[in-house]
């Protein structure tokens, strides 16, 4: 089945159990993908003969990536490629293995919306990783960061008393 970038855009913003891949290959992906996309070029799909295959291949790794299990959370898999040829191709394959909600989008080269690398990526989910342990950190009621001064998360030190431990 077909979708529009608008409908991808919906997807990717009201269904948190969608699978996106970029089909093209990974030198491809890393120069530029839609956010939270995994990576399975069309090469290894088409090379699968089984359903199983697949996943060993690939798709499990990119589902688990987002939390989930292929087999029991994947809503729908939605494959896009630079021009829509290599993502339909890929489409049509599943197809014949059985998938039912495969959908293909209109290429990358005419996504209209953001566009990471998978260093910028990486960036952000470091970042990420980083501030949520200072957040896990900061919900506790006191943290003793060893400068001698009892901190408290939002409030800063006791008495606003900023003693340079950059907490």
């Amino acid at each position: 089945m077909e979708l529009d970038h608008a409908e991808l855009q919906e997807m990717l913003a009201n269904d948190p159990y969608m699978l996106l891949v970029d089909v093209r290959d990974e030198e491809e992906f890393d120069a530029g993908h839609i956010p939270g996309a995994g990576n399975m070029s069309v090469d290894d799909i088409v090379d699968c003969l089984f359903d199983e295959a697949l996943g060993e291949r690939g798709l499990d790794a990119i589902a688990n990536g987002k939390g989930m299990e292929l087999s029991d959370d994947a809503s729908v898999i939605v494959l896009y490629s630079n021009a829509g040829e290599r993502s339909a191709r890929a489409c049509e394959h599943m197809e014949s293995l059985g998938y039912v909600n495969v959908y293909n989008a209109p290429g990358l080269s005419s996504w209209p919306y953001e566009v990471v690398t998978t260093a910028e990526e990486a960036a952000v989910a470091a970042a990420l990783a980083q501030n949520g342990a200072v957040a896990t950190q900061e919900a506790g009621q006191s943290h003793d960061c060893g400068c001698g001064h009892d901190y408290h998360g939002e409030h800063g030190h006791e008495h606003g008393h900023d003693c340079g431990c950059n907490h």
